[in-house]
């Protein structure tokens, strides 16, 4: 289950700007949900040739270029320290082609991420001035690198920092801080990742941008993708041109990527999904140099080979990520009570710590929860976590920090270290700051606007066209189709994906259920739902038709709002918090009769708990409830049952005798907690 946020739109504004600019309504309706009203905006938005602001507007800019021209007449050696990731493997290959391109006598180095980890290293400073560098030049990291400069400084090698990242209390002491982030910094954008900024540093020692976005936009565009930095302003800009120049790339090292990887469309979202995470593989299983070269190469069959690497291990890291995945759904289903946490906090010897965050992903999504994985290797262990809308991580990271070594993020990711012994003191930490307040956020899907589906022709998927590209800070937009009415169910490919035909008054529609058989949908045909869709165009016989690629689906009648607040009582219940919203939650024999009844009748094993709360329509059961009822049938040997978060697998068993359902444990721990909680408000 998802809370639906739709947003409210101003009728009479798309109207008007629609009238006022000449523009077709459905454009101008997306334009105000955005936010995107004034002329200037408009045409900003929509421009094929917008440029950047100056760079020399970034302050430290001019010193910056200052020293580094400096170091390249003099034929000092430089560095460039770069970063392990997508964007910090784009931002070293631009810096490092431009210098490599003006005859500097320039090296790179990155990090190993897990001997060295994230960011600049004292053994590292070291290493370089025995290779006889003068200049460091930082991408996409070094903000934080106090010590390590003052280090650097000691040796007598000068730093230039680049680096996106928000500063902390203290700057360091280097040569120049060039980060739009700064306090004191005025310029007019300040969304760059890493590659977007050593774009700009390249643009400032060229004095020009034309023929610095030919030659280094397309590299840019894949790290500003990939670094999730909102697709907004002079990133937008960078990403356009950039996925033009793509399309007609003479890097042979990129092409052969993009052949590899089966994209058949230049577009944000084959770059994101398919395009970097072969970039990050390298970094997490191999070494990123392999990425770099990839991309530095003018030879074929070295950029072939290279291309074929990352791929190779894309494959490995994603058989690796499953294979975690299941060991953490198992340890869940040993040890549920992990699962009733706000935050889940889950650990184990011998997980890849380059992978852990991809994994903390997909345990999110499945529970609906932050989740923190913690690969444990000797004493020290390494974490990633990731965050739903509206829980800020890294403020609860920071609150439990005394049980931590290094750490940081931003409200929707974290990294960290910590040791063995006070995993479980910082579970408990954590979880005590979650549970502060008496609701916790909802995992939320963002809707653009209710659509009616008599209303809908190809030409607005067009339109749709010119918001490209898609990303952070200018999703894709998805859209609600309401009170639809669910006809047919239809299995496709072998049973792996669904068609659903839907209609409402006289609309007639196919919606696509990609990754679900007919056994694990949980509606059945009569049902009125609500689709939060996106929308595509397909072309058969020259004729172009629209589709509906579902996002999530719901009950059209069905408070999914009540129902997760219900599941998060149930689960601090049974984490041991007691508080009056039990009061009425102890099952009547009446709803055991319903509920046993109905899945006893139906032959159903999968549900979702929407749809079976439905199903059974009785006002007394709600989530919480159902649960609880379930527990117990299940308890008494009556069902199986699984649950993971609100998908509910379930199966009636035949035991042939006769059970007291008020004689489980559970009911009468409930009970009496029940009567505790009465006898003390």
């Amino acid at each position: 289950m998802k809370k639906w946020a739709i947003s409210k739109v101003d009728k009479e504004k798309v109207k008007m700007i629609s009238a006022k600019y000449g523009i077709p309504v459905f454009t101008a309706l997306l334009l105000v949900i955005r936010n995107i009203t004034e002329k200037d905006d408009i045409e900003r938005f929509f421009s094929a040739d917008s440029s950047l602001s100056d760079p020399f507007n970034i302050k430290d800019m001019d010193r910056a270029v200052e020293r580094i021209k400096k170091a390249v007449t003099s034929g000092e050696k430089i560095c460039i320290y770069g970063d392990y990731d997508c964007d910090g493997v784009t931002a070293t290959t631009i810096l490092y082609s431009y210098l490599e391109s003006v005859f500097a006598d320039v090296m790179y180095y990155i990090p190993d991420r897990t001997s060295e980890g994230y960011g600049m290293n004292i053994k590292a400073v070291e290493k370089l001035k025995g290779y006889g560098v003068q200049l460091i030049i930082t991408v996409d990291n070094g903000i934080a690198a106090v010590n390590e400069i003052d280090h650097a400084n000691e040796l007598g090698i000068d730093v230039v920092v680049t680096d996106h990242h928000k500063p902390q209390d203290i700057m360091p002491r280097a040569v120049a801080v060039v980060n739009p982030h700064r306090t004191d910094d005025t310029s007019p954008y300040e969304d760059f990742c890493g590659a977007g900024l050593a774009l700009k540093l390249v643009m400032a020692l060229e004095g020009e941008q034309f023929s610095v976005m030919e030659n280094y936009g397309e590299i840019a565009a894949i790290g500003t993708i990939a670094d999730l930095v909102p697709l907004t302003g002079e990133n937008r800009t960078i990403v356009k041109a950039g996925l033009k120049n793509m399309a007609n790339s003479e890097r042979a090292g990129l092409t052969s990527l993009i052949d590899i990887s089966n994209i058949d469309s230049i577009n944000a979202g084959n770059i994101a999904f398919r395009i970097a995470p072969r970039i990050n593989a390298v970094g997490r299983l191999g070494s990123a140099d392999d990425a770099i070269k990839m991309f530095l190469t003018e030879d074929y069959d070295e950029a072939v080979k290279k291309a074929e690497l990352l791929n190779d291990l894309n494959t490995e890291r994603q058989s690796i990520e499953l294979d975690i995945f299941n060991q953490i759904c198992e340890m869940l289903k040993l040890n549920p009570e992990l699962t009733y946490d706000r935050v889940l906090v889950i650990s184990s010897e011998g997980w890849n710590p380059g992978v852990i965050g991809i994994v903390s992903s997909r345990v999110t999504e499945m529970f609906g929860k932050p989740s923190i994985i913690i690969s444990e290797d000797g004493d020290v262990c390494k974490g990633s976590g990731r965050s739903i809308s509206g829980f800020s991580i890294v403020d609860a990271l920071f609150a439990c920090s005394e049980y931590l070594d290094k750490f940081g993020g931003h409200p929707m990711a974290i990294g960290f270290s910590i040791k063995k012994e006070n995993i479980d003191k910082f579970r408990k930490a954590i979880n005590e700051y979650a549970n502060k307040e008496e609701k916790m956020a909802l995992m939320s899907l963002k809707v653009d606007c209710k659509l009616n589906p008599e209303k809908l022709v190809p030409d607005m998927v067009h339109q749709l066209q010119n918001f490209e590209p898609f990303g952070f800070g200018n999703s894709k937009p998805v859209f609600a189709l309401c009170n639809m009415r669910l006809d047919k169910i239809i299995p496709l490919s072998e049973g792996k994906h669904l068609k659903l035909a839907v209609s409402k008054d006289n609309a007639r529609l196919n919606i696509m259920k990609f990754s679900t058989t007919v056994d694990e949908f949980p509606y059945s045909e009569g049902d009125i739902l609500d689709f939060a869709v996106c929308l595509e165009l397909n072309v058969y016989q020259g004729r172009e038709n629209m589709s509906f690629n579902v996002r999530d689906i719901k009950l059209s009648d069905f408070d999914n709002e009540r129902a997760m607040y219900s599941l998060q009582d149930y689960d601090s219940y049974k984490s041991g918090v007691l508080s009056e919203k039990i009061m009425d939650k102890l099952p009547s024999r009446n709803d055991f009769a319903q509920l046993y009844r109905y899945l006893r009748n139906t032959k159903k094993k999968f549900y979702f708990i929407d749809s079976l709360l439905h199903k059974l329509n009785t006002p007394s059961i709600d989530a919480f409830k159902l649960l609880v009822m379930l527990e117990i049938l299940c308890e008494r040997g009556l069902i199986d049952y699984e649950r993971d978060n609100d998908r509910l697998k379930i199966s009636v068993l035949d035991i042939g005798v006769k059970v007291t359902l008020e004689a489980s444990p559970i009911y009468i721990k409930l009970k009496e907690d029940i009567s505790h909680v009465g006898k003390h408000t």
